[in-house]
């Protein structure tokens, strides 16, 4: 009986340090090792570095898109009745301050010069009229300031001619005056309508009607929107262009719930143009959002970005990059960190020709480094280059398995 339970107690241990055997084993064998020939090393171009902590300047990405800002957008309406007949600027087109933009043919505007010229004309027959009453007063006075002199005259006669003189003067200045105010009018009322300040005086000088306007550009910018063509007969109020000054332009995005707590206005700004193979803008945060979207849970947010050359056009994507301040982490290269499946890992190597595939558990990260919150200790040899040679080893090694 006794050695009946030495027997027993003897193969319980046995069973326990199996057990014992095999989970070190498996714990031992939970990285899954790689062992390159000296050929297939070289031909890999593996370069190692040792992990450690680093402070990183922290980033928070987010999807973009370049705008006009609201403030420097111009609508250009029509300021009358008629019909488009020439368009001089298509969309995209740079413009100055004062030039051409579209001419509008009129009814209204051939009217009030048609107006204007049987005022004028009426006016002008007034002054010529009283220019031979004028002419006849003065040269009676002269008359009659000469007898008067001789004594030839009474000094009755020699005031009447005076009187009748000075009121006939009166006239004519009077006359001339309302002239000149008349033809102010009618330039300010074409004015009104976007008329050039010299169609009064080409309608005084040719005694025809000139029934178009031209709109001209009020700020330097750019034609984002063409909305007539010419022939169209288009209403006072309608909405003929948009031009915008994009000196200066808005990079708009969408942040995540989660990062909203990282944005305040001011933050400095980098911008990644999709088409310029990695170029970057600069500018600062000058607006977030106090509101978050219902429906897409995101914080919308502007940075001003410097547009001197016109480089940047509404409606191109980006990346923008917005900078959060520094943290201290233990962190890699981002090209060591490689994606497979549903897991991110790492080459470390052990020892000559041998790495160990290590699962990595990251958090944040810039456009340089990504932290390693667990899968590495510091110091430990890291592959920062070559390790898609591996991973393509890693999988071929899986496939036998």
């Amino acid at each position: 009986m006794k050695n009946l339970k030495l027997l027993i107690i003897l193969l319980t241990s046995l069973c326990l340090c199996g057990c014992s055997l095999h989970k070190e084993q498996t714990e031992k064998t939970s990285h899954k090792t790689i062992t390159l020939s000296d050929a297939q090393e070289k031909n890999a171009d593996i370069k190692t570095e040792p992990i450690q902590e680093m402070d990183l300047e922290m980033e928070i990405t987010i999807p973009a898109q370049f705008k006009a800002r609201n403030q420097s957008i111009e609508r250009v309406y029509s300021p009358i009745d008629g019909k488009i007949t020439d368009v001089y600027v298509e969309p995209g087109s740079i413009m100055k301050i004062g030039q051409p933009i579209v001419q509008i043919k009129s009814d209204e505007i051939s009217q009030i010069q048609l107006e204007f010229l049987e005022k004028i004309l009426e006016i002008d027959a007034n002054i010529n009229e009283m220019k031979a009453q004028y002419d006849l007063s003065l040269a009676n006075f002269n008359r009659e300031s000469s007898l008067y002199k001789q004594k030839v005259s009474s000094r009755a006669e020699y005031e009447i001619a005076n009187a009748q003189f000075l009121k006939d003067k009166a006239n004519l200045n009077a006359l001339k005056t309302k002239r000149n105010a008349l033809i102010q009018v009618y330039q300010q009322r074409l004015a009104v309508y976007g008329g050039a300040s010299n169609t009064i005086d080409t309608v005084l000088k040719t005694k025809k009607i000139y029934p178009f306007i031209t709109l001209r550009a009020n700020k330097n910018g750019i034609v984002l929107e063409r909305k007539i063509n010419p022939g169209e007969v288009v209403e006072k109020d309608r909405e003929l262009f948009n031009l915008a000054d994009l000196s200066t332009i808005w990079l708009v995005g969408y942040a995540f719930e989660k990062d909203s707590p990282s944005l305040h206005v001011g933050e400095q700004v980098r911008g990644t143009l999709e088409e310029s193979k990695g170029k970057t803008i600069k500018g600062e945060l000058s607006y977030v959002s106090p509101i978050l979207d219902n429906t897409t849970k995101t914080l919308e947010v502007r940075a001003d970005i410097p547009n001197p050359h016109l480089a940047i056009k509404p409606n191109m994507y980006a990346e923008m990059y917005v900078n959060t301040g520094k943290v201290h982490v233990l962190a890699i290269p981002n090209d060591a960190v490689e994606q497979y499946g549903d897991y991110s890992f790492a080459y470390v190597k052990t020892k000559p020709n041998t790495y160990e595939e290590r699962k990595v558990q990251t958090g944040k990260k810039n456009d340089k480094y990504t932290e390693i919150i667990s899968g590495i200790e510091p110091g430990e040899e890291v592959v920062t280059k070559g390790s898609f040679s591996l991973l393509g080893e890693s999988i071929k090694l899986q496939e036998e398995e």
